[in-house]
């Protein structure tokens, strides 16, 4: 137990408290009943589920339940447990039913009892109070912050300080801060060199630290954690953003060689290397599981990665324009951007009419057309293979029920069986995210002018925003069609690309235009981001990145270990940038 999560003492009335792991508590379950109950469960996270069999309870007896305290329950005592499932409508046998809500490390007692009119009474009271597990997030949050403003004040002294030095040791002379300060002594042969916008590699530093930190871990909090199928979690939006701002820097990548006259043919063979490298470096990273090529994973992050990667870059590489006039009208000139961009948006809009018409009129065998569901225990257990409906059927008829996913974030709530988050049917909407990236991207190259390319991006943002709302009905599971990473649903892409333009945009203003923040500590993974995810997922398990001290079974220890390996690669990404090594594929 830590300090902060410590429930005062580890044993009590007989229950040692350090048996518990993290988002557990203990019910005693008293039945002062002559006959035998039995209890059945719904957890809140379980959509349209069933109640599920947990245990039975002896008559005059009392039996002590371990519970999982992450998502809200609701509990009925039957005398009847033949069933191993029942449904909500089926209340035969129903002795009373609950909603407890149970804490991490609390200690609760149930007693059923009979009253003098025949009635049962089910009590549920506290017989020891949870502990407090925000607690330390809100420390942990706290204490980076103090760090993050003593590195600040310490560059701002170390710059002052060499600044110093620099008048005090290198005085310049009046003649070069002439020429520096007036645009007319420069040489007509010298041309200003292009800043790179730090913002770009401080949004993909953002997506990739904090994609480490979910990968080991979040500290046990379910909502850092992904989504168990429908809804929008922190670890949901971390791919997602990783993908758009590969499609930001796309077009500045191939406008910029088309400018120096680059070969078509070259970039293309370029950017076939890139994709490659990625497809392959995801096999690897797939192998580290297992190498029998009977059962590996076949895609994967980094597979996704350069699957659309090459997909998006080559019909940039083949359909951007070397020159570009700016047009007359006024209208056509405020939206070159999107102008310019058009003969890929029409590929785009079939490449969604495409997949929305596999999701939706693609018969699939023993599932209803449309089926966006996880299968399992939903919808009285009917589509119990349909997990994924087209997504999922598509991507088992192609790979192969053996090379996909086999433990999904659903297994555990529906039972459902394989199904692969990053799978090959999900491509086809990825490719349209890193395109809404792309015209971010194309949006940054047209205007030079801040407001107009904060403006564009945060219009961008809310036009898709709320048509992401329109398609959820902003609801979790009753929409058209849900936000869903698993099924990366259409209201899924839009949603998370609302986020990123205006996380762009912010990070632009606040860094590019206003110098307000450098970036730091994000600047420097980002500069080599797939450093960072690639030594991460090989090293996760390692020592010094990884450690595990006693139990383990509190919120603050495992907080501190995930934070302090995310730590080390950020360090190890700053230590990169400081001896100028930058990865390019």
């Amino acid at each position: 137990m830590s300090w902060i999560e410590d429930p005062g003492w580890n044993e009590f009335r007989g229950l040692n408290l350090s048996d518990l792991k993290v988002d557990e508590a203990f019910v005693n379950v008293t039945s002062l009943l002559y006959s035998s109950l039995w209890l059945y469960t719904l957890s809140d996270e379980c959509y349209k589920c069933p109640y599920s069999r947990l245990t039975s309870i002896p008559p005059r007896q009392n039996r002590v339940l371990t519970v999982d305290t992450k998502h809200g329950t609701s509990w009925r005592l039957l005398l009847n447990g033949s069933m191993e499932f029942i449904q909500r409508q089926n209340r035969s046998s129903l002795i009373c039913e609950l909603e407890p809500s149970f804490g991490e490390f609390g200690v609760y007692d149930l007693v059923i009892s009979g009253t003098e009119s025949g009635d049962v009474l089910c009590s549920m009271t506290t017989a020891k109070e949870p502990v407090n597990i925000y607690l330390p997030l809100i420390l942990c949050l706290m204490g980076l912050a103090i760090i993050w403003l003593l590195f600040l004040s310490g560059s701002s002294v170390t710059r002052k300080w060499l600044d110093y030095r620099r008048r005090i040791i290198e005085p310049t002379s009046g003649s070069q801060v002439a020429s520096a300060s007036d645009g007319k002594n420069v040489s007509q042969h010298q041309s200003p060199q292009r800043l790179r916008l730090k913002s770009l590699d401080t949004f993909r530093g953002i997506s990739v630290v904090l994609m480490i930190f979910v990968n080991d871990g979040a500290g046990g909090y379910w909502f850092l954690e992904h989504a168990t199928w429908n809804g929008l979690q922190l670890a949901d939006l971390l791919f997602p953003w990783f993908m758009w701002i590969m499609g930001v820097c796309i077009p500045i990548s191939v406008r910029s060689q088309l400018k120096r006259n680059v070969p078509r043919s070259t970039m293309f063979l370029a950017v076939l290397r890139r994709a490659s490298i990625l497809f392959l470096l995801g096999l690897v990273l797939n192998s580290l599981w297992g190498s029998r090529l009977e059962t590996m994973r076949v895609f994967g992050v980094l597979q996704r990665f350069g699957l659309v990667y090459f997909v998006v870059a080559t019909l940039c590489v083949f359909l951007t324009c070397r020159s570009y006039r700016t047009p007359k009208i006024p209208f056509l000139a405020a939206s070159q951007d999107i102008v310019v961009l058009l003969p890929q948006w029409i590929l785009m809009v079939g490449v969604v009419a495409g997949h929305l018409a596999l999701t939706f009129y693609l018969d699939v065998p023993g599932c209803p057309k449309g089926y966006l569901g996880p299968g399992g225990v939903q919808d009285k257990g009917q589509f119990k293979g349909c997990v994924g409906g087209a997504t999922g059927y598509l991507d088992r008829l192609i790979l192969g029920e053996n090379h996909i996913y086999q433990h999904p974030t659903a297994r555990k709530v529906y039972g459902s069986g394989p199904f692969d988050p990053e799978g090959l049917t999900g491509c086809l909407l990825s490719v349209f995210q890193v395109f809404l990236g792309v015209q971010a991207g194309t949006t940054l190259s047209f205007y030079s002018d801040w407001k107009g390319r904060v403006t564009r991006w945060s219009v961008w943002g809310a036009v898709v925003g709320i048509s992401a709302g329109i398609l959820c009905l902003a609801s979790k599971d009753e929409g058209w069609i849900p936000i869903n990473k698993n099924l990366w649903s259409l209201s899924f892409v839009l949603a998370t690309s609302c986020l990123a333009f205006f996380l762009l945009a912010a990070c632009y203003v606040l860094i590019d235009v206003r110098g307000w923040w450098s970036g730091a500590p994000f600047f420097y993974p980002g500069m080599n981001a797939t450093i960072m995810y690639v030594g991460h997922s090989v090293a996760f398990r390692m020592f010094p990145w990884h450690w595990s001290l006693g139990t383990m079974n509190t919120h603050f220890i495992l907080l501190i270990e995930s934070l302090w390996g995310t730590a080390l690669w950020v360090l190890v990404g700053l230590w990169l940038h400081n001896i100028k090594f930058f990865l390019s594929l």
